[in-house]
């Protein structure tokens, strides 16, 4: 059975990523929200590094904002570019995706607000990829705008050897099909020392007998980082860290929740 990086061909997970975040689960409750008033608040274009399937940039440019969305997987990209048959012109205007990557772009604009959601930049695995991306938000943000961060807070129970994870098998359903399909984590691997944790997604879809009818296998590679790991990347590279929370309602710092930054350039 071939194994892919999440997210970076077509298949099961691809099909199903915007079905699964109709009800947005906890990490990400509320952050469409949150995103919008920070465009309000900072102005300008809107810069969305890891935009997936367009997620967030369509509903920031219904209400107005013009986006750019910067994303790596061609996949991911072309699903994001499809949507905007069933938006109208004015809105589809507004919204631009581009292919890049977050460690290493080069644009002809300076935007407003930079925002990298749902933890897209813990797909970056190293400590000097990271500098190289902040270094490029930092060339990238106006001045008076801001730069969001998106990342989950390593629980240590869930890091260390022999650890489970956090999650069970979930049952979903196929969007066109119907079909029921089983998502788990098949094998996970935990790099301490680097501070990467990767899991094998299975994905198995079901005919309404019950057999099996796909099953497909993608790697997820995240790297953790610490908070006051975070805060001096940020520094580091240029930025004052404007404000800290732990969830999209601006609860205060909190082990083992989100970590949600907002900084701006020095």
């Amino acid at each position: 059975m071939a194994q892919y990086p999440l997210y970076s061909v077509e298949g099961l997970h691809l099909e199903l990523y915007d079905a699964s975040l109709a009800k947005p689960p906890a990490p990400i409750d509320g952050d469409v929200d949150f995103y919008l008033r920070l465009s309000e608040q900072y102005g300008g274009h809107v810069l969305e590094l890891g935009c997936g399937t367009g997620r967030v940039a369509w509903q920031l440019a219904a209400a107005g904002y013009d986006v750019v969305g910067l994303e790596l997987s061609e996949a991911m990209r072309s699903r994001a570019e499809a949507k905007r048959a069933v938006h109208a012109n004015e809105v589809g205007k507004r919204v631009q995706f581009v292919g890049g990557d977050m460690t290493d772009f080069k644009l002809t604009q300076r935007f407003g607000l930079i925002i990298a959601p749902f933890r897209a930049f813990q797909h970056i695995l190293r400590p000097d990829d990271q500098r190289r991306a902040l270094h490029c938000i930092r060339r990238h943000v106006l001045p008076t705008g801001a730069a969001v961060l998106h990342l989950f807070d390593p629980r240590l129970d869930f890091l260390v050897p022999g650890s489970p994870g956090p999650r069970e098998p979930l049952e979903l359903r196929h969007p066109t099909s119907g079909r029921r399909i089983r998502r788990e984590v098949a094998e996970r691997r935990l790099d301490e020392m680097h501070q990467i944790v990767e899991e094998l997604w299975r994905e198995t879809e079901f005919t309404p007998s019950g057999d099996p009818t796909r099953v497909e296998e993608n790697w997820l590679a995240l790297r953790w980082t610490y908070r006051w790991e975070m805060r001096y990347l940020l520094e580091l590279c240029g930025f004052a860290v404007e404000a800290e929370y732990s969830d999209f309602r601006g609860s205060a710092p909190a082990y083992g929740r989100e970590q949600i930054w907002v900084a701006r350039p020095l």
